[in-house]
């Protein structure tokens, strides 16, 4: 198991200088998602050359289901760069985010079908179209299920997974705590059932903290990754309470403490 945490949740001004910061806390891997993925290829490859820190993944779109196709070709376009990005940087994979929002953006076309149905074959279609890709780099590509406050059309792992099992192995998810602890019934009986399609996690506490500031016991998820064989990234996805340096220190600590006891 490594410990991940996002770009901009990574004090420094350059990709450099936040590469150190993680190593002078001991924090092995960066989520690529912000400026960075603006600057070119062989100037983030630099920034890594020699460093104990790894890109632990990299972001796809946000717009694969856009009600405006020239949007949609767009966040196309921008995920099979951003595969072929991730390969070039030896990274975990790439984050797909497909929707967001608590309602579809494609009109409801009952009785042929509604909105909500459209972007589901939408996306299916799109991953089996991301797919010769995702094969050809070996870097995965993976689904965020999110709660039914920030998106409607994928919560839950099952929900992810059934879509990834429609486009084939190539296509995997992420199992968040904060979502899950919003949308699952059992945590870890929904790890269990995602089994090998999980390629990646986030911890954050209940109430979107950093672990250890809420009443989330990890314990029970964390076994059950190790049921399934999981031993990559978990990333630190959160609001940080208490000075910064201190609380990510000390959150990780616990993350590794509890993840060693589970």
């Amino acid at each position: 198991m490594k410990l991940a945490l996002r770009e901009d949740m990574t004090p420094g001004d350059t990709v450099a200088e936040k590469v150190a910061w993680l190593e002078g806390v001991g924090i092995e891997g960066i989520e690529l998602h912000a400026s960075a993925l603006d600057l070119p290829p062989d100037d983030l490859r630099r920034a890594f050359e020699g460093r104990r820190v790894s890109v632990a993944n990299v972001a796809g779109a946000t717009t694969l289901l856009d009600a405006d196709p020239a949007e949609r070709e767009r966040g196309m376009a921008l995920t099979v760069s951003r595969l072929r990005l991730a390969a070039e940087l030896g990274a975990g994979g790439v984050l797909l985010v497909p929707q967001f929002g608590r309602r579809p953006a494609l009109p409801d076309l009952t009785p042929l079908a509604s909105g909500a149905e459209l972007e589901r074959d939408l996306l299916v279609l799109q991953l089996r179209e991301l797919a010769p890709t995702v094969a050809s780099t070996g870097i995965p590509l993976f689904l965020e299920p999110l709660n039914r406050y920030e998106a409607y059309l994928v919560n839950r792992l099952e929900q992810g997974t059934a879509i990834a099992e429609e486009v084939g192995p190539q296509i995997g998810i992420m199992a968040d705590f904060f979502h899950m602890h919003i949308e699952e019934a059992a945590i870890p009986a929904a790890i269990r059932a995602a089994g090998e399609r999980i390629v990646y996690v986030h911890v954050a506490d209940s109430n979107r903290l950093q672990p250890g500031r809420g009443h989330l016991d990890f314990r029970p998820g964390f076994a059950a990754l190790k049921e399934i064989g999981y031993d990559g990234y978990l990333g630190i996805e959160c609001r940080i309470d208490g000075p910064f340096d201190d609380a990510v220190r000390d959150s990780a600590d616990l993350v590794r403490r509890t993840w060693e006891a589970a």
